[in-house]
């Protein structure tokens, strides 16, 4: 009886389980079109953050670009020219970018007492270029379509940035690798031949402990490319408006020659301390810079790569008293080997970092050198690399053409 009665009692309602499982299935499809919208929502939302990114980018190339043609040429009407140009040459949403030369406003960027630069529109003598890019809007770029306009009801998006950039009162130190391996070709890791500087043969037990022992050749070596090197880099620093205040630091390891001329050499030098403000020429100062390498291609290269220690004592140089607060503090660390018998690099970039000095790196037959990337990205620099005499020439006037060029907003 009781089981009769139970089953009556289940019995008693036939749809329940049936209006249940249609009640489930409305839930799940409600559920299913609003998860789908908050997708689509997140997609066009991320999509829109990368076009605020690549607008960014586009932005600040081009008034980095302004500002450095501005330095160069002291032309107006070509630093305009070459902001509008350096735009197109970035893409926004899978289009090249495009800005009109009234997007780009000349003047003057002065440093506030907080420490923050204040630009001012239209001031002469110029030393900023402020770049103003919208997509959309007012702008010539048309506004960016979104992937599901038709589900969220927005048809594009529009956004707009701005970016001031000028050369700046900077200081350089350059942080020149002086190690034995400096000897070998600049595009190989042979000894050139033809050395006229070559001690006699009659000194030493070998031809490779001749080389060792003997000054660089003259126009083959790496020391050679470096200086001439060095030579272009103080050319193109000198062509503009603020020539830099420039110190020269070189370095290997302490040891000393088992053979004739028997010369010692220590871990770092500063070569060159930073000029003092206020007696500065740029003329006195690039004589210096260019007689101390011409010197030291006199003599034997020694030693192995400390460097490390060679930026520390750049960041010191950096950071003395000839140093100033508002000044950009500038290494170009420069090396042709593998950093040894020293402590870890990155620790020296980020004590640099500390201390607001940037660091670009430059490797020359080196390979691409993690630990020289990362120096540069802890620090805010670039990594730059060379195989021959004809890109080191090149990285170096780029490097003196750009350095200077801040982004001040």
């Amino acid at each position: 009886m009781k089981s009769k009665r139970l089953n009556r009692q289940v019995c008693h309602h036939p749809h329940a389980a049936s209006d249940r499982r249609g009640a489930a299935h409305a839930l799940i499809a409600s559920m299913l079109v609003a998860f789908g919208i908050t997708i689509a929502f997140s997609i066009d939302y991320a999509y829109m953050q990368l076009i605020r990114t690549e607008l960014r980018t586009a932005t600040d190339a081009a008034a980095k670009a302004g500002a450095e043609n501005l330095a160069r040429t002291r032309d107006p009407d070509q630093a305009v020219a070459a902001a509008v140009q350096f735009a197109s040459l970035n893409k926004v949403g899978g289009r090249d970018f495009q800005i009109r030369p009234n997007d780009v406003v000349l003047g003057q960027a002065v440093a506030g007492q907080n420490g923050q630069w204040n630009f001012n529109a239209g001031m002469s003598p110029y030393n900023a270029v402020q770049v103003q890019s919208k997509v959309g809007g007012s702008g010539i770029f048309s506004q960016v379509e979104l992937f599901f306009k038709n589900l969220t009801g927005r048809d594009g998006f529009s956004t707009s940035a701005k970016a001031t950039a000028g050369r700046q009162e900077i200081e350089i130190c350059l942080c020149l690798d002086r190690s034995q391996s400096m000897i070998l070709r600049s595009d190989s890791n042979a000894y050139p031949s033809g050395n006229t500087l070559l001690y006699p043969r009659s000194y030493y037990p070998s031809t490779a402990l001749q080389y060792d022992h003997s000054p660089p050749h003259p126009s083959a070596s790496r020391w050679a490319a470096l200086r001439d090197a060095i030579t272009v880099f103080l050319d193109e620093a000198g062509a503009a408006q603020s020539p830099p205040r420039t110190s020269l630091v070189t370095w290997s390891s302490a040891a000393r020659q088992s053979y004739f001329p028997r010369l010692s050499s220590t871990d770092v030098t500063c070569e060159i301390p930073l000029p003092n403000a206020s007696t500065f020429t740029w003329s006195s100062n690039r004589t210096a810079v260019a007689d101390r390498m011409t010197a030291l291609s006199s003599g034997p290269l020694i030693g192995n790569t400390k460097l490390s220690d060679g930026i520390d004592e750049a960041v010191r140089v950096l950071t003395g008293s000839n140093s100033l607060v508002q000044s950009n503090k500038i290494i170009i660390l420069f090396t042709d080997g593998v950093w040894a018998n020293c402590r870890n690099p990155e620790d020296a970039a980020r004590d640099a970092a500390s201390a607001g000095v940037v660091i670009h790196c430059v490797s020359m037959l080196t390979g691409s050198q993690t630990v020289l990337r990362n120096i540069a990205s802890i620090t805010g620099g670039s990594y730059n690399e060379a195989t021959n005499a004809d890109q080191l020439r090149t990285t170096f006037r780029n490097l003196a053409r750009t350095v200077s060029i801040v982004l001040t907003e």
